[in-house]
């Protein structure tokens, strides 16, 4: 993951956050969530720790943001 993605989506300490990563993919042309999306990104935000950045990409690449 690029270091100014998981800057506009994580917190202070890395982890992420849930709004924060709604805005970002919406700052990347997302218009709408799919139920399966909001539960994805949940499950990558509510999560004690880091979460697979592999998984993450994938949820990135679903949801239409591309980071290169």
């Amino acid at each position: 993951m690029k270091p100014e993605m998981v800057k506009q989506c994580c917190t202070e300490d890395g982890k992420p956050d849930f709004e924060k990563m709604k805005r970002f993919m919406q700052s990347c042309g997302k218009q709408g969530f799919s139920e399966s999306e909001i539960a994805m990104m949940k499950q990558f935000c509510g999560g004690a720790e880091m979460p697979d950045p592999e998984k993450m990409k994938q949820l990135m690449k679903r949801c239409g943001c591309h980071m290169g």
